[in-house]
């Protein structure tokens, strides 16, 4: 029993964590949801992606017949989600603003880890 109590006090710690807890001075914005499977458009191809959602971060794969499968990872802050893709031969930054109620994205993708923005845009919808 002790142990089962330990364990909710350690994930109440992290979820208090993700959702700006601990007295951060930084403002925090309310989060979407945007768990689920989506249609998008990249990279002159159109792809599913499936995301995940803990908190604030976001993680998911996507993948299309024409193009290889990858993977993403970002953090969300309100409507804005910014991270990192990757796949079998390259990586980069992007840039999704979701709308409010979270049925859409328009963003853009960078073709390298230091850029959100030198691939050209990023849309998506559910």
């Amino acid at each position: 029993m002790e142990r089962r109590s330990m364990l909710g006090v350690l994930v109440g710690a992290m979820v208090v964590g993700a959702l700006g807890g601990g007295g951060r001075a930084e403002a925090q914005h309310p989060i979407v949801d945007v768990s689920g499977e989506w249609n998008s458009v990249f990279a002159g191809g159109t792809s599913t992606l499936r995301l995940t959602q803990y908190g604030a971060t976001v993680v998911g794969v996507y993948g299309s017949s024409s193009s290889m499968p990858g993977a993403m990872s970002g953090r969300i802050n309100g409507r804005v989600m910014i991270g990192r893709w990757t796949d079998a031969s390259s990586s980069g930054g992007f840039r999704l603003e979701f709308s409010p109620d979270a049925r859409r994205f328009v963003g853009t993708w960078g073709r390298t880890v230091d850029s959100n923005t030198s691939g050209g845009p990023w849309i998506g919808s559910r």
